[in-house]
């Protein structure tokens, strides 16, 4: 069995809520709260919820682009909060990430060449300049580019082409892992499969492992080899992507497969239709956050939040039901 490259333990980020001519802390949102799951060498992790669940809050707390609030994340045994910033520096080239909008994470005055050769002249991975412009033209052609691309700046592409560009400047640096944080939402329809079976190429010629961030459940089907479900800060069910989708446990789970559409509408699932709004992340309700809005929410569920558990061969859940 493969290792595990990635531990995240009793991971929490909450954000003050300041208000007033003097700022005072009102309240906090808890954007990410006690999360613990392993990614394992080689495989893809696929992280699914509603927007502003804390998908891409738990993304950049383990590549450590914002500070936790509590919690521990190990990365081939070694705790990165306890590095300090000299060391993080040098040990960042190993953990990547591909960003959700194409056009705002291109440095719109730098060069191709230079937005990809960027990582390579931190981390001195290249001997000279000569060097370097062949390994980011290498680059670029495992991407799907060509050499004429290098001199031209993000304006000229479209946006799958800066996609792209995006993916080759995350391997630039020979990294171990990448959080691909909706990498394809903000792509026409007609290049997201172009893209998705691109990162595959890439994982399998490079023995990538992935973090893929997404709200688009038939995307992570097809390419994530675990799915995480998280829901108001919190992940409530974590499985094998083929037991996830053939037998999902928690409500919630539930619900947003319901809403998958199917090619054949005869063989369409009944949708289940969530009633109430979705809960502030400022004020999480008591017990279960999702009985407010579960169809099957139970008096238990309102007084005591669920353990997060495992309920089968590696299918981990947390509901009262279970």
């Amino acid at each position: 069995m493969p290792k595990n490259l990635l531990k995240v333990s009793g991971l929490t980020k909450y954000f003050p809520v300041k208000q007033g001519l003097f700022s005072k802390v009102s309240s906090q949102v808890q954007a990410v709260n006690n999360i613990s799951f392993e990614i394992k060498s080689g495989e893809t992790l696929g992280l699914v919820g509603e927007s502003g669940c804390g998908k891409s809050t738990t993304g950049r707390l383990i590549l450590r682009l914002l500070e936790p609030t509590a919690g521990k994340v190990f990365f081939e045994g070694q705790e990165i909060y306890s590095l300090s910033s000299g060391k993080f520096r040098s040990f960042r080239r190993n953990m990547q990430i591909i960003f959700q909008d194409p056009y705002a994470s291109l440095n719109p005055r730098m060069k191709v060449e230079d937005i990809v050769g960027e990582g390579m002249l931190i981390h001195k991975l290249a001997a000279n300049k000569k060097e370097r412009r062949e390994l980011v033209v290498k680059l670029l052609e495992k991407v799907g580019l060509k050499r004429e691309h290098l001199n031209r700046y993000p304006h000229e592409f479209s946006g799958g082409q800066r996609q792209r560009i995006g993916i080759a400047r995350a391997l630039a640096v020979r990294p171990k892992f990448i959080v691909a944080d909706e990498p394809i939402s903000a792509l026409d329809v007609s290049i997201q499969a172009q893209v998705l079976n691109l990162l595959m190429d890439l994982q399998d010629e490079f023995g990538l492992t992935y973090l893929f961030i997404t709200h688009d459940l038939s995307v992570v089907e097809h390419i994530s080899d675990r799915v995480a479900v998280m829901h108001l800060g919190q992940i409530v069910e974590l499985a094998a992507s083929e037991s996830l989708y053939a037998n999902p446990l928690h409500p919630y789970t539930q619900c947003l497969l319901s809403a998958i559409p199917v090619p054949d509408p005869d063989n369409q699932p009944q949708r289940i239709i969530l009633s109430g709004e979705v809960p502030s992340p400022a004020n999480p309700p008591t017990g279960c956050r999702f009985h407010t809005r579960c169809p099957k929410v139970m008096d238990i569920c309102r007084r005591d939040e669920p353990a997060f558990r495992e309920v089968g061969n590696d299918h981990f859940a947390a509901c009262h039901l279970l």
